[in-house]
């Protein structure tokens, strides 16, 4: 491919889920359904698959994640049939929220909601559960389109230990700009693991996550109590 031309690209990395505990009505056991899984998506300043991913450009981009699609093993955005890349709305099993970048990680991460109306979504929550019995992370796989550019190793940013990856400082390496998000994908395995720094717990964003997602609703039910107290005082 040439330089600057539009290309795409896919990495993966692990994930965590979260369980939210469903009261039962008397008599009835309660159980714990997976209800939100909140995955890190891609790390900035990392090298993937020979490309440099830089962290300003993954901070410029990352809202785009938003409100994008979920599927499995990329099924949904890239089926395969015979020579043809199509793809398959019956792989979809849910979207992206909340997503957010943690500027001291470099990190971005985000939220799979799993929609049970979908075709896949039994199948995706039991591969999630079978992981968590076997003691395995259930990866995910980003994929997004961006240019690349030749730049020397030397010109990475500042702290980028190049040496790491058996490069000189003369060395040329691919360097990815003008990301454009795509869609998150349940993967068996990708290209970065625990170890690679992506999992969960290897950074603090997931904090930081949680007091951005409760905001709202600490926010809504403020709105509600304050509500209820005017309504009250003048009956």
């Amino acid at each position: 491919m040439e330089e600057h031309e539009i290309k795409e690209f896919s990495f993966s990395v692990p994930m965590k889920t979260t369980k939210t505990t469903i009261n039962a009505e008397e008599g009835v056991e309660a159980k714990e359904t997976p209800s939100s899984t909140r995955a890190v998506a891609l790390i900035g300043d990392r090298f993937y698959h020979g490309a440099f991913v830089p962290a300003v450009e993954l901070e410029k981009a990352h809202k785009g994640w938003e409100n994008t699609l979920h599927d499995i093993s990329h099924m949904g955005t890239t089926h395969i049939q015979g020579l043809t890349a199509t793809s398959d709305i019956l792989y979809f099993v849910g979207y992206n929220k909340n997503v957010t970048y943690n500027k001291e990680s470099k990190s971005v991460s985000m939220d799979i909601e799993i929609d049970d109306n979908t075709h896949y979504a039994k199948a995706w929550r039991g591969y999630v559960s079978l992981c968590e019995k076997a003691g395995q992370v259930p990866n995910v796989s980003v994929n997004f389109s961006g240019k690349t550019k030749r730049v020397q190793a030397k010109e990475l940013p500042e702290g980028v230990n190049f040496s790491e990856y058996g490069l000189k400082p003369t060395d040329y390496v691919d360097y990815i700009y003008d990301i454009e998000p795509g869609a998150l994908s349940t993967v068996y395995r990708g290209a970065c693991s625990d170890s690679d720094g992506c999992g969960i717990g290897k950074c603090d964003c997931t904090n930081h996550t949680e007091e951005e997602i409760n905001e709202e609703e600490t926010l809504e039910q403020e709105e509600k109590q304050a509500l209820i107290k005017w309504l009250k005082e003048n009956e």
